[in-house]
């Protein structure tokens, strides 16, 4: 008895809604589709969703290089703290990119670049003693981190541990750098 009378209802639901349709069709606005198809001229000067679209038309202008510029300062900080974020200090990390940066801009030998990235964090290394720990990554090594690196916390590791590591970051800042000038 109760499914009769939920058809019943159901039934006259639908067709309060076909006669309400009815009579919108029938006795409706002369409105009955907002859009004039004989206006087509102004579509024609909207570009369609699914073209697409070209460098010209995003007004980039002489923007441009400074925003893919400032993309690839910011994807190289992002692989340095990827990749060396667990061993050093993130306010480490910061200053020895910063000087790296600004030590890539100089007219100066790849040694000279790592003595001057090092040197302001470590300041109990004389410059001649970064010289010699730098001299295999200026020389073309591949700037492997020393394996000690690996296993402890910067606080943990010597003062020569603390160097190598750092230069070795160095090294791996300035060649992504370098790569991308």
């Amino acid at each position: 008895m109760i499914s009769s009378s939920r058809s019943s209802i159901e039934s006259s639901w639908e067709t309060q809604a076909e006669l309400d349709l009815l009579e919108t069709v029938l006795f409706g606005e002369d409105v009955t589709y907002p859009w004039n198809p004989g206006e087509c001229e102004d579509l024609d000067d909207t570009p369609a969703f699914c073209d697409p679209l070209k460098v010209d038309d995003l007004n980039l202008g002489d923007r441009s290089p400074i925003f893919f510029a400032q993309l690839d300062s910011c994807m190289i900080y992002a692989q340095l703290c990827e990749r060396f974020a667990s061993q050093v200090p993130d306010s480490l990390l910061q200053r020895l990119y910063n000087l790296a940066k600004h030590s890539s801009r100089r007219e100066i030998s790849h040694l000279a670049r790592l003595v001057a990235c090092v040197q302001p964090l470590l300041p109990d290394w004389t410059q001649e003693g970064l010289q010699e720990l730098a001299g295999p990554l200026a020389e073309g090594g591949d700037g492997e981190l020393p394996d000690c690196s690996l296993a402890h916390s910067w606080e943990q590791l010597s003062s020569l541990d603390q160097a190598r590591l750092s230069l070795a970051i160095a090294h791996f800042t300035l060649q992504q750098l370098l790569v991308k000038i």
